[in-house]
C-alpha cells in the first residue's frame, strides 16, 4: 500500500520545511501549483516521485526500497525492521527515512496505541512511489503470491527449519531470490529443469508465460532470510586506477592549457580573416569547420570543442549582413564579460569584432575564463558531431544542444577524480562506478562521462588522466560568484601560473634563420614570434623559422625594420646573425611604404585653402591626407548635408567618379543588421538568483492559495490536481462543467486520464466516457455519501 501526502499534512509544515522540499523537487515549481492540495497531487504522481528518486544516493534508495517492499509484504514497516532487513545501521536508516519524509517520498504513522506526539513507529511509502520503483523494489516482485502455497507460510519447512525441497532446487532457489526475481526455464530433462519443477510443484515460483519463471516478494524475502539487501555500501567505490608520476601529471596538464589558450587564440584570427558562414539552423557547417580545423591544425572533436568554447566565453558572435549570416570574432568591450575587470585583465580592449582578433596578454587569463566557461556552460558539448532523432548531423553552435545535468555531471566528475589519490587516472567505466553511488536510480550512461573526461583532458584540468592541480583549483573556487566574479578568474589563472615552469625571456638565433626558446616564452616574447616567425616545433623548447613570408606578414602589420631588428636583438642571447638582418631589411623593402585605413568619404578641393579652413568645423570629422584632398568618417551624402548647411555647396561622385543624385535616400553596399553574441559567459549556472527570496515566497503564495480554497475558491491548478488525484485513486466525483451557453452542469463520474488540456472520465449515470475541456471545470468535489 501507499499513503497520499495530504493538504492537511503539509499545512503542518514549517515554512523552511516546505521551502527545502520546493527546492530539493524542483518539478514541484514548473509551475507553482495555486494551493497546498495542488502540490500534495502533483508530488504523489509516479514521474513526480521517479525524478526525486534519481537524486538518492545509496544508502537512501535502499531504504525506501525496503519501505516499499516490506509494506506490501508484511505492512508496520519500523525503523529497526528496515535496518534489520538492510543491513544498514539504525542511526543510518533513521537519518534516511527523515530525509525521506522531507521529501515526500516516505510518510511516518504511529504505531498502534502510541499518541500523536511521540516518535512515528511505522512508515509507508507516500503514492506514486511503488510505482516508481516498480517492478522490483530490491529485486522483490512484490506484486506477486504464490498460487500453491500462502504468503504465510511461503517457505514450507522441514522441522529443522530447512526448505522442503532438494539441495538443488533450493540452491536454484537461492540464486533466483537474490539475482531474479525473473528466470528463464531451462531445457527438459536437465537436472535444472528438475529443480524447476520441484519448485513450481512446491509453489515457491509461477509461471511466467511459457519460456520464463518468476520467484513471488514473499517467498524470495523469506529465501534471504528477510533480507531485502545482501549489503548496502556505505561510501563510493573507489575501483583500482593507473597511477601517473605527479611531475608528468602537472607538465601533460600545463602543456594542455597553454594549447587551448594558443588555439583559442588562432580560431579568433582564423574567422576574423574569413568569418564562418552560419547555417540555416545558427550553427556551423562541415565544410567550415574542415578549414577551420586545418587551419587550426587540431582533430575534429578538439576543433567542435574550441569553437564552442569561443562562444561560451563570448569571444564569437554572429554578424548579420545583407550577404549572410556569419560567426567572427567580437570586440572585448562588446563582450558579455564575467567582470568588469576582465578586459583590463587580458591586457585592454584589443581589435576584436569585425576588425580582428584579439590575443590575451596573459594566456592564464584566457585559459580560465574558457574553463570557467566550460565549467558553468548548460551545452552539452559531446553532443556535436552527432546524429539527432531526425538523422540530422549536430552541427557545432546551433540551438537546441543544452542539457540540464550537462554542467552538473562536469562537477560530479571532477569531484570523483579528486576522490582517488593523488595521481590515480582512473577510466571512465571506474567513474561511472563512483559517481553512480550519488544517483543508482540513474547512473550516467558512460559515453557522457567519457566525454567530460576527454574535455578535461583538452582543459588542462586533467593531465594523463589524473587530476591536476588545475581542476582541483576549479574544484576550491566552483562557479564565478555574482558579487565577485573576478575571484574565480584570478584564482584559476593563478593555479595554472603556479603549475607552469618561470617565463623564459629569451632566445638563441641561429644562421640558418631559427630560434630556440629553451622553455616557455614569456607574453613580450611569444608575441614577437608570433608576429615575425612561424613555429616549427613544440614541447620543452619552443623552435620558431623566420621566413619571407613571416617577415613580410610582420612589416605589413607595421613593423619597422629598424624596430623589429632592435625587438629581437632584445631577446637574443647573441648578436643577430648577418643573414636574419638581411632578410628583415629586404622584407622592408619590398614590402613597407604602404599604409591602408577606413574612410567613408572623401573631400577634394582645387584651391588648398578651402579644405584648410573646413578642418576645424566640428562634425565633419576631416583629416588632410594632400593639399587639395581630404578624407572623413562620415559618409558622403550625410558629408555634402552638412557642408551645404554650412553655406558650402558641394557635388558628390560615385565609384567611378561620375556625379550622382544625392537627392535620393543613400544607401549602404554592407548595411549591418547587427553583432549578436549568442552564447556568452553563463554567470553561476549553479547558483540560483536570491534562491532562498523565491521560495519563501513561492510558499507564501501556496499558503495563500490553500486558504482560498478552504473558504471555497478554486483555481485552475487545484482543480487539476483534484482530478489527477481522482483519476489515480479511480475515486467518485462530482464534476461542475460549464455548458456553451454559460450554464454549470454537474456529472457524477470516475477521471480516467487528464492530459493535453482534457479530463476523460467514466459518466456512471449514462455509462459513457465524458471527454471535457479542463477550462470548462467549474469544480471538482467529493460524492457526497449515500443517505
Amino acid at each position: 500500500m501507499s499513503t497520499s501526502l495530504s493538504a492537511a499534512a503539509l499545512e503542518t509544515w514549517p515554512d523552511h520545511a516546505l521551502a527545502a522540499l520546493l527546492h530539493a523537487r524542483p518539478d514541484l515549481l514548473s509551475p507553482l501549483p495555486g494551493t497546498l492540495t495542488s502540490l500534495a497531487a502533483r508530488a504523489a504522481t509516479e514521474r513526480s516521485a521517479r525524478l526525486a528518486v534519481a537524486r538518492l544516493d545509496t544508502p537512501t534508495l535502499a531504504v525506501l526500497d525496503a519501505v516499499v517492499a516490506l509494506d506490501a509484504l508484511e505492512g508496520d514497516v519500523t525503523a529497526e525492521r528496515v535496518s534489520t532487513a538492510s543491513g544498514l545501521a539504525v542511526d543510518v536508516v533513521d537519518a534516511a527515512l527523515a530525509h525521506l519524509a522531507a521529501l515526500a517520498l516516505v510518510v511516518a504513522r504511529p504505531g498502534a496505541g502510541a499518541p500523536a506526539a511521540t516518535a512515528p513507529a511505522t512508515w509507508r511509502p507516500s503514492a506514486g512511489v511503488p510505482q516508481a520503483r516498480a517492478p522490483f523494489p530490491a529485486g522483490l516482485a512484490v506484486g506477486h503470491v504464490p498460487t500453491a502455497t500462502s504468503a504465510t507460510s511461503a517457505t514450507p519447512a522441514t522441522p529443522d527449519g530447512e526448505p522442503a525441497v532438494g539441495p538443488s532446487a533450493r540452491l536454484l532457489l537461492d540464486r533466483l531470490a537474490w539475482d531474479g526475481p525473473v528466470g528463464t526455464l531451462p531445457e527438459a530433462g536437465s537436472a535444472a529443469a528438475d529443480a524447476v519443477g520441484e519448485l513450481l510443484a512446491a509453489g515457491l515460483i509461477v509461471p511466467q508465460g511459457a519460456e520464463a519463471v518468476l520467484v513471488p516478494g514473499a517467498v524470495a524475502l523469506a529465501a534471504r532470510g528477510g533480507r531485502t539487501h545482501r549489503g548496502v555500501p556505505g561510501a563510493p567505490p573507489l575501483p583500482s586506477a593507473h597511477v601517473i608520476d605527479p611531475d608528468s601529471v602537472t607538465a601533460e596538464a600545463g602543456r594542455a592549457a597553454l594549447d587551448l589558450a594558443r588555439h583559442l587564440a588562432d580560431l579568433l584570427e582564423a574567422w576574423s580573416e574569413h568569418p564562418a558562414p552560419a547555417l540555416r539552423s545558427g550553427g556551423v557547417g562541415i565544410r567550415e569547420m574542415r578549414r577551420t580545423r586545418l587551419a587550426l591544425d587540431v582533430p575534429e572533436e578538439r576543433a567542435n570543442l574550441l569553437v564552442e568554447l569561443a562562444a561560451a566565453t563570448g569571444a564569437v558572435g554572429r554578424l548579420v549582413e545583407l550577404e549572410g549570416t556569419f560567426w567572427v570574432p567580437v570586440a572585448t568591450h562588446e563582450r558579455p564579460q564575467l567582470s568588469a575587470g576582465a578586459a583590463d585583465a587580458r591586457g585592454g580592449d584589443g581589435v576584436g569584432g569585425v576588425g580582428g582578433p584579439e590575443r590575451a596578454v596573459d594566456p592564464a587569463v584566457a585559459w580560465a575564463e574558457a574553463v570557467l566557461a566550460w565549467w558553468a556552460s548548460p551545452r552539452a558539448f559531446a553532443l556535436v558531431g552527432t546524429t539527432a532523432p531526425d538523422g540530422a548531423r549536430r552541427a557545432p553552435l546551433e540551438p537546441g544542444l543544452d542539457r540540464g545535468w550537462a554542467s552538473d555531471l562536469r562537477a560530479r566528475v571532477l569531484a570523483a577524480l579528486a576522490a582517488w589519490p593523488a595521481g590515480a587516472a582512473p577510466d571512465a567505466e571506474a567513474v561511472v562506478a563512483h559517481v553512480a553511488w550519488s544517483t543508482p536510480a540513474a547512473p550516467p550512461p558512460v559515453w557522457a562521462v567519457a566525454s567530460v573526461l576527454a574535455e578535461a583532458e583538452v582543459l588542462g584540468l586533467t593531465g594523463a588522466g589524473a587530476l591536476a592541480g588545475t581542476g582541483r583549483a576549479l574544484l576550491a573556487v566552483g562557479p564565478p560568484s555574482a558579487d565577485d566574479p573576478e575571484a574565480a578568474l584570478g584564482a584559476l589563472a593563478d593555479a595554472l601560473r603556479n603549475l607552469l615552469p618561470p617565463p623564459v625571456e629569451e632566445m638563441l638565433v641561429q644562421a640558418d634563420l631559427t630560434a630556440v626558446v629553451p622553455g616557455r616564452p614569456a607574453p613580450e616574447l611569444a608575441a614577437l614570434l608570433d608576429a615575425s616567425a612561424e613555429t616549427e616545433s613544440r614541447g620543452g623548447a619552443l623552435t620558431v623559422r623566420f621566413t619571407t613570408a613571416s617577415l613580410a606578414r610582420a612589416i605589413a602589420a607595421g613593423h619597422d625594420a629598424e624596430d623589429l631588428l632592435a625587438r629581437l636583438a632584445a631577446f637574443s642571447r647573441t648578436p643577430l646573425p648577418q643573414p636574419l638582418e638581411y632578410a628583415v631589411r629586404e622584407a622592408q623593402r619590398r614590402h613597407g611604404g604602404l599604409r591602408a585605413g577606413s574612410a567613408a568619404a572623401y573631400l577634394r578641393a582645387e584651391d588648398p585653402t578651402v579644405l584648410a579652413v573646413l578642418l576645424g568645423e566640428p562634425g565633419l570629422g576631416l583629416r588632410l591626407i594632400a593639399p587639395t584632398v581630404a578624407v572623413s568618417p562620415v559618409p558622403a551624402g550625410r558629408l555634402a548635408q552638412l557642408l551645404r548647411a554650412l553655406g558650402r555647396p558641394v557635388l558628390v561622385e560615385g565609384p567611378d567618379g561620375d556625379v550622382v543624385d544625392v537627392a535620393g535616400r543613400p544607401r549602404a553596399s554592407r548595411p549591418v543588421a547587427g553583432l549578436v553574441v549568442e552564447h556568452g559567459p553563463v554567470r553561476g549556472a549553479r547558483e540560483e538568483h536570491d534562491g532562498e527570496r523565491d521560495l519563501a515566497d513561492a510558499v507564501a503564495r501556496l499558503r495563500h492559495g490553500q486558504a482560498r480554497a478552504s473558504a471555497g475558491e478554486r483555481d485552475a491548478a487545484d482543480l487539476l490536481g483534484r482530478l489527477r488525484e481522482a483519476a489515480r485513486a479511480g475515486a467518485e466525483v462530482m464534476l461542475a462543467v460549464a455548458g456553451p451557453s454559460g450554464r454549470v452542469g454537474h456529472r457524477r463520474v470516475i477521471p480516467l486520464r487528464v492530459r493535453d488540456g482534457v479530463v476523460i472520465a467514466r459518466d456512471l449515470a449514462r455509462e459513457t466516457d465524458l471527454t471535457v475541456a479542463v477550462h470548462r471545470v467549474v469544480a471538482v468535489e467529493p460524492v457526497p455519501p449515500a443517505g
